[in-house]
């Protein structure tokens, strides 16, 4: 697998960077193809990136990754883009790729980890928020409602009849994650999963009764070596490494 260190280049020069890449990736232009191209939430970016490095060393296959949020993925499925695998952060989302036909139906979806939402502040918690409802008159960021954890933002705040009033919607969660990291806001809405030590969880138990659940897919043109990858991630191996990055097991848990 290859990575891109972009942290000392310049601002501009990242972007075109980023840019090329994506569309190498979704075209299927690049000079060196890989085995196996996965596109995966964003959620998924951290822990997919260590189970590829996993499976490659293992099977000596190669493989490149692609994360953007849910309902981005989805959309760039439909309209075209080329991918062996598709990893997504909820099943609804999951239902456009199989409805729009790119879904190979020979190899079974699987659902693969769960999640759950964590109400989390920066350090020093300005906004000093203790409980759910204390979000309320306060900076708060949450994912837009198109992609998973933002529909599950919502859900849980009608459940305890509290009105969501974000000052920042974003594409995905881990743009949420950045904002508590830098203190731009007082709270945010992320999944247990993308917690780091940056940030502050506020305890709050009946975040974790509403999950949401994790499904991959084979797309067509089928190819073995992707069925491979997705044998790999529901393997051992792979669950050992979506649990030590704080996801948990699907129906089961």
């Amino acid at each position: 697998m290859k990575k891109s260190h972009s942290s000392e280049l310049p601002i501009a020069l990242v972007g075109v960077m980023i840019f090329s890449g994506l569309i190498s990736f979704l075209t299927g232009c690049s000079r060196e193809k890989a085995d196996i191209r996965i596109m995966a939430a964003a959620s998924l970016s951290d822990v997919f990136l260590e189970i590829s490095e996993a499976f490659e060393a293992e099977t000596g296959l190669s493989t490149s990754l692609y994360t953007a949020g849910s309902a981005t993925l989805a959309t760039q499925i439909t309209e075209g883009a080329e991918a062996n695998v598709i990893a997504l952060a909820n099943e609804q989302t999951m239902n456009r790729i199989v409805d729009s036909g790119h879904v190979e139906t020979e190899f079974q979806i699987q659902i693969f980890a769960s999640n759950h939402l964590a109400l989390v502040t920066p350090l020093q918690n300005p906004g000093s928020i203790t409980s759910f409802s204390d979000i309320q008159g306060k900076k708060l960021a949450v994912c837009s409602q198109v992609v998973p954890c933002g529909a599950l933002s919502y859900a849980f705040a009608e459940q305890e009849d509290i009105r969501l009033d974000p000052v920042s919607m974003e594409p995905n969660v881990r743009s949420v994650r950045t904002k508590v990291e830098l203190g731009e806001v007082d709270a945010g809405l992320i999944y247990i999963s993308d917690v780091t030590s940056k940030m502050k969880v506020i305890d709050i138990p009946e975040l974790k009764d509403l999950k949401t659940m994790y499904p991959i897919a084979v797309l067509r043109p089928a190819e073995l070596t992707a069925k491979k990858f997705m044998d790999f991630v529901l393997s051992q191996s792979g669950q050992a490494i979506l649990n030590n990055h704080g996801f948990g097991k699907s129906y089961e848990n």
